[in-house]
């Protein structure tokens, strides 16, 4: 499927002062003198120039793939995604936590004592649901000497019996955050496929204009042909002198036309280049011919691989599954909160800084229960998320409908341009046969100039219609790439992610 000459309007800017009173002016901020103002305006600024570089498809859409803002951008963006999913993936990892600070008090009988006081501690949550924690805590008075220290130890650990329980809940959080991280790889592909889909309409594009230009250009060499003929003819006697009228308006007609083509042909580089983000002044030339070759397609081949590889499908999938998780989330906050704590303290002695823990130990175990009254959000958030699910899987078979259409119409598209390129062959083929044979005539005195021209006109606006149709139906294939999400790997693109 991979298959200029300018005019310069000069236009005169008056400046206009606004005075105060006799002698007074607004000052004005500086601005940059006018593009258009009556200045020299130099050749060639804008206008692509120097030697022409010859550019295959493939080469346009490998420098795309380097050059492009927009897949660059997309690639920055992906750096933040990746360290947002890395974040979530720390979720059941300890965490650890290193404190210090410096506490004075001051008595009622204006006594004062500071304290040093560093604490050490490490959580860890569990994907059931169990958090543990161990705090370690150490003070020093700055005050009384360094055999004052003392310190204490904790062990905490609670488990909840309800709301927050399992690993289904607990693990909602990292695998909503593991389906954004594949909708964003997803979205990537997009950005990507579009990219290069938008690459080779423009380089098509481009080649359509350079061979516009060149059809002008025939066409003008075909109507200075018939002019050298007619004067030869006037010569002779053979053609009265006023007929040549008519074809010397048709050789204007033609230079017109080359001059529109190749201004056509600027536009279409300028495109290019700004698709591939190099120097705008690059005088870039597409060297690939247009040659259609008609491509069988199965239409049942072609939905399931729509199906299986359509960016818009699989990340729909994703967010369906995100909501569902969503929804677990808010089922369980409406859950008692049931949970069984548990801890164990150690203290030191307090001889000395660091305290060794060689003092007594404190154990303590309970049940811990909250029920909340009156507070109708939790019910509310849970309906949400039902909604949103239901309101997903709609989404989701609407876009599986579409996917059916969208293949269908794109399948359709590419016969119909099929057979829309041949019937402009066999035009295009009988349209020059047709004009060989009044040029014969024309030659030998038997064939009318008016005659003549129009057949020539025929010509051109076949081969237009040929060309049109060969880069329509090129198109259209590529538009089927992105209707089956199969652009990728039809131009064997890997992304690095």
């Amino acid at each position: 499927m991979r298959h200029s000459a300018l005019h310069h309007t000069v236009i005169t800017a008056t400046t206009l002062v606004l005075g105060c009173g006799a002698s007074g002016a607004i000052a004005q901020p500086d601005v940059p003198a006018s593009p258009i103002a009556n200045v020299p305006s130099p050749q060639g600024v804008v206008i692509p120039q120097g030697e022409p570089l010859a550019l295959r498809l493939d080469e346009a859409v490998a420098l795309m793939l380097r050059h492009n803002r927009t897949v660059r951008s997309a690639y920055l963006q992906r750096v933040a995604e990746r360290f947002d999913l890395r974040a979530s993936e720390r979720a059941f990892i300890p965490q650890a936590l290193i404190g210090t600070q410096i506490v004075t008090r001051r008595d009622a009988e204006g006594g004062a004592s500071t304290d040093a006081v560093v604490s050490t501690g490490v959580s860890w949550r569990t994907p059931v649901g169990t958090s543990v924690s161990f705090v370690w805590d150490q003070r020093q008075s700055l005050h009384e000497g360094p055999d004052t220290g003392w310190g204490a130890a904790t062990l905490s650990v609670s488990q909840p019996l309800r709301r927050g329980a399992g690993t289904d809940v607990n693990m909602a959080p990292l695998r909503i955050a593991r389906l954004q991280e594949r909708i964003n790889q997803l979205q990537l592909q997009a950005t990507v496929s579009n990219e290069i889909a938008a690459v080779i309409l423009a380089y098509r594009a481009l080649v359509q204009a350079q061979e516009q230009t060149r059809l002008a250009e025939l066409s003008l060499e075909r109507s200075q042909a018939i002019l050298a003929t007619n004067e030869a003819l006037i010569e002779a006697g053979r053609m009265a002198a006023a007929d040549i009228v008519q074809t010397e308006s048709a050789v204007a007609g033609q230079e017109l036309a080359v001059l529109q083509a190749r201004q056509q042909q600027t536009s279409a580089q300028l495109a290019l280049l700004q698709r591939l983000a190099i120097d705008p002044g690059v005088n870039v030339i597409a060297i690939d011919t247009i040659e259609a070759e008609r491509v069988p397609i199965d239409f049942d081949r072609a939905l399931d691989y729509a199906l299986s590889a359509r960016v818009d499908v699989l990340a729909q999938r994703q967010a369906l599954e995100q909501m569902r998780h969503s929804l677990i989330m808010a089922r369980n906050d409406r859950l008692l909160d049931v949970s069984v704590t548990a801890s164990v303290t150690r203290f030191g002695d307090g001889d000395r800084f660091p305290a060794p823990l060689a003092g007594r130990t404190d154990y303590a175990a309970g049940l811990r229960v909250e029920i909340p009254i009156g507070d109708i959000s939790r019910r509310q958030n849970e309906i949400r998320a039902e909604m949103n699910v239901r309101t997903a899987e709609l989404r989701q078979e609407d876009l599986v409908q579409g996917v059916h259409t969208q293949v269908r119409d794109a399948i359709q598209n590419v016969e119909a341009s099929w057979r829309q390129v041949e019937a402009a062959q066999r035009r295009q083929t009988l349209a020059e046969r047709a004009l060989d044979i009044q040029l014969e005539r024309l030659r030998f005195g038997r064939g009318s100039n008016f005659e003549t021209l129009s057949l020539q006109a025929d010509l051109r606006a076949a081969d237009t219609q040929a060309l049109t149709a060969k880069i329509a139906y090129l198109n259209a294939l590529t538009a089927l790439d992105q209707q089956i999400g199969s652009t990728l790997e039809t131009w064997q693109v890997s992304l690095n992610d």
